[in-house]
């Protein structure tokens, strides 16, 4: 009868160790991106806050709010001027 030796359990722990290594490793960088996210929404917050704001709704100046769409009449509106008068020069 041929004697059989136990099986080696030395790779397999290996293996486990090698997991658990690049797992922390993971989890560190899940933890800084989610840090990160926070930020990020934090920040996009605070600029879309101050995108919304113009002269009347904050303490800047009305020159501060930029070109303003032309106030007039709409677009191919005929409009109404005076004819010109002609001035006789002599």
């Amino acid at each position: 009868m041929s004697e059989t030796q136990p099986p080696s359990y030395a790779k397999p722990l290996a293996f486990v160790g090698e997991l658990r290594s690049e797992l922390t490793q993971v989890h560190a960088e899940l933890t800084a991106a989610r840090a990160e996210i926070a930020e990020l929404r934090t920040e996009n917050a605070e600029l879309k806050r101050r995108l919304g704001m113009n002269s009347k709704n904050s303490s800047k100046p009305p020159s501060s709010d930029g070109l303003a769409k032309p106030k007039g009449p709409d677009q191919g509106h005929p409009g109404r001027t005076r004819a010109r008068l002609r001035l006789h020069h002599g």
